[in-house]
């Protein structure tokens, strides 16, 4: 599609560190130790810079590996609470966790300890671009960061960070020294995560959307069923059989007929009176997708089929949510629960994990069955089509359960629905 140099992004890792870092896989991260001579029987902290090079949400699970003896050969002298903590870093996103360590006043006091952190990176979706280079990325002013995050990183700069893993995969370490032992502090440490930049403090989504507005008046105009609903409609098969639960045609049908209909509805322009409309996702995301590459705009099927797919299902739960329980006039959770809901569904398209008819029908399906004649192909009855539908669910009659017996219920309710309106 194009070849254009990827962005890069402010550096503030390599601010703080003086240009060290460890790269593992999309993410480059930094050690310090602080105090790294710490008295026997009070706290120390590991301090886990973390910046992601990438465009992309990324999952890191961090695992304390501490000094299993101490300098006489003892045993349990250092201890942490927390044997794994999860930091979900967004896209771009630069920031530290604490993570305390306590040690035991009958420590053996020296220098030549070493403790750190093993790392297991997981990326949340297959299509990454890097947005740092892998030595570092783009100058930046501080005085533009906001004020606590000029904060932070003048007290991080007085910390020593190592980039070293100790020839371990994975991981990285830190040398430390015990001190004669002291009196512990009474207040106990905390592990904390603080985010110091995201994409979001570059610039708001209004001022990029801005940006590229002359690429989104590009692909807008092709946002139709004839460019779009074939292309859609392979991506839904391709994406639940990779979940372990293949489509029949009708409810793959149903599903891009939904998905063809967020797309159609567009977005609402700013103006003088709103000038900060509320997007869906997908938007949002073609925007960055956009910014970091604006031949994407020639290429509308593949932007929004492939690399927008998922967050186009993301808001096509959502509005089929609302468009059940306008026609069901029942209630189906709060809007919270059904982002959450949303939420699950994407990352299990995205991580490739199974899904099954709940999450087919309910509510995609279902909500495509609503959306039935508002979104029609050239020569296609409408009638036939839910016809079809109901020949599949008879055909899915043998997963029904307890649990989802509700679903096949409603589901009952919108095919005789549909089939009474386009009688």
């Amino acid at each position: 599609m194009t070849d254009q140099e990827s962005p890069n992004y402010p550096d503030l890792l390599g601010a703080v560190t003086g240009g060290a870092r460890l790269n593992l896989d999309l993410i480059q991260c930094a050690l310090a130790l602080d105090p790294p001579q710490v008295a026997a029987g009070r706290f120390i902290e590991l301090i886990l810079l973390l910046q992601n090079a990438s465009d992309i949400d990324v999952d890191v699970v961090v695992a304390p590996d501490l000094p299993p003896r101490d300098l006489q050969g003892s045993r349990g002298r250092f201890v942490s609470k927390s044997a794994r903590l999860r930091v979900g870093l967004r896209p771009a996103e630069v920031g530290f966790l604490r993570l305390p360590v306590s040690t035991s006043p009958t420590t053996a006091p020296g220098p030549g300890y070493v403790m750190g952190l093993t790392l297991d990176i997981k990326r949340l979706d297959k299509h990454s671009r890097r947005v740092r280079e892998a030595t570092g990325g783009g100058a930046f002013v501080m005085q533009e960061l906001p004020q606590a995050a000029q904060q932070h990183l003048e007290v991080l700069r007085g910390l020593r960070f190592s980039a070293e893993s100790g020839g371990k995969k994975h991981a990285i370490q830190a040398p430390f020294e015990v001190l004669p032992p002291a009196i512990s502090p009474l207040r106990e440490l905390k592990p904390d995560w603080v985010s110091l930049w995201t994409m979001r403090d570059y610039m708001d989504e209004y001022t990029l959307a801005q940006k590229v507005w002359r690429e989104v008046e590009a692909v807008l105009p092709k946002l139709r069923r004839e460019t779009l609903f074939m292309p859609l409609l392979k991506s839904t098969q391709d994406h639940f059989k990779a979940c372990g639960y293949p489509l029949l045609p009708p409810e793959a049908i149903y599903i891009t007929k939904l998905l063809t209909l967020i797309l159609e509805t567009g977005i609402q322009e700013p103006t003088p009176a709103e000038p900060r409309p509320a997007w869906p996702r997908w938007f949002t995301q073609m925007c960055h997708r956009l910014f970091q590459d604006p031949a994407l705009a020639s290429h509308a099927e593949a932007l929004l089929s492939r690399l927008l797919y998922t967050d186009v299902v993301y808001d096509a739960i959502l509005y089929a949510f609302s468009s059940i329980s306008t026609v069901t006039n029942e209630s189906f959770g709060t809007p919270e629960e059904a982002a959450d809901y949303a939420e699950q569904v994407v990352t299990a398209l995205v991580e490739e994990t199974p899904l099954g008819f709940e999450q087919a029908y309910f509510p995609l399906v279902l909500g495509g069955l609503i959306a039935n004649t508002r979104v029609t192909m050239p020569r296609e009855q409408a009638r036939e089509t839910v016809f079809i539908l109901s020949k599949a669910l008879d055909n899915r009659r043998d997963e029904r359960r307890e649990d989802n017996a509700f679903v096949f219920e409603i589901a009952a309710q919108l095919v005789e629905r549909a089939l009474d309106m386009t009688a």
